[in-house]
């Protein structure tokens, strides 16, 4: 189902059977959109779950060329804000790559049940940019950076950088659905501004980190669930693209365990008493 917040395109999934008052918003990262975590979503609200799947603006319609040249990460902040604003309770935010930024940044202000983030992209002052594959790009796609337009990044090379763990069959369908994405959130890949306050997240943050990622290294992203101190969860073989595979799915149901887990009944709709 598609719902529209202030021309904001939102899928919800309703759940099959619901089970749970806090829904699910999943955010997804660079040159991507809600269609990344379809699979996911289904997955979740079969286990009782309401999921809205955000596309940050941008991403549909005639005007996304002009929108996209001017998108920063405060405008996604923005939309996000929206969101959590339209739900009936706190929500739990999932949220990859860029969209843990966005994430961290929202859960500063607005009352949020968990944040979880997946190969979040470090904040200022988190070192990631020593990774080699992210100096290499940085090389290649600097001169398109300067000039702040909607950008492109080539098959070949988030191929080989955010789905080197997927299986190469499912690879060709992620490919065909990248769009272009806006210069000034791509400079946060290479050039993090953004530094959220761990002291005002108050809510509890699970970090989980692929041992394959070449976006986000596996030190990265130890070093981001100490600042916030956040538990942490490790998958030795997952790159950065989590979402995908038979891996996608064992992650999909530790997420759940651990929600279970940590918020236990508050999260658990009140059961109507037998008549």
């Amino acid at each position: 189902m598609k719902k529209q917040i202030n021309g904001l395109l939102i899928e919800v999934f309703p759940p099959e059977s619901p089970k749970f008052k806090s829904p699910l918003v999943f955010l997804h990262g660079l040159w991507s959109g809600s269609w990344c975590w379809r699979q996911w979503s289904t997955h979740f609200s079969n286990l009782g779950w309401e999921c809205w799947v955000v596309n940050f603006r941008g991403r549909t319609g005639e005007s996304r060329p002009e929108t996209l040249a001017q998108l920063t990460l405060q405008d996604c902040l923005e939309d996000l804000r929206q969101v959590i604003h339209a739900l009936a309770s706190p929500p739990i935010l999932l949220a990859h790559s860029l969209g843990g930024l966005v994430a961290q940044k929202a859960a500063e202000e607005e009352e949020t049940a968990a944040l979880i983030l997946l190969s979040s992209l470090p904040p200022a002052g988190i070192q990631n940019r020593s990774s080699r594959p992210l100096r290499l790009l940085r090389l290649k796609y600097f001169p398109l950076m300067l000039l702040r337009r909607p950008m492109r990044i080539q098959d070949k090379d988030f191929s080989r950088y955010w789905l080197a763990s997927l299986p190469e069959d499912q690879r060709a369908s992620v490919l065909r659905s990248l769009v272009p994405e806006s210069g000034h959130l791509v400079a946060e890949l290479f050039h993090p501004t953004v530094s959220p306050e761990p002291g005002r997240i108050r809510c509890p943050v699970l970090v989980v980190a692929g041992g394959e990622d070449a976006v986000v290294p596996a030190a990265a992203t130890r070093e981001l669930a100490q600042r916030l101190g956040a538990e942490l969860k490790e998958y030795p073989h997952h790159g950065h693209w989590m979402m995908g595979g038979e891996a996608g799915e064992e992650t999909v149901r530790d997420i759940h365990r651990w929600i279970i887990q940590r918020l236990g009944e508050t999260v658990l709709l009140a059961q109507l008493p037998e008549s």
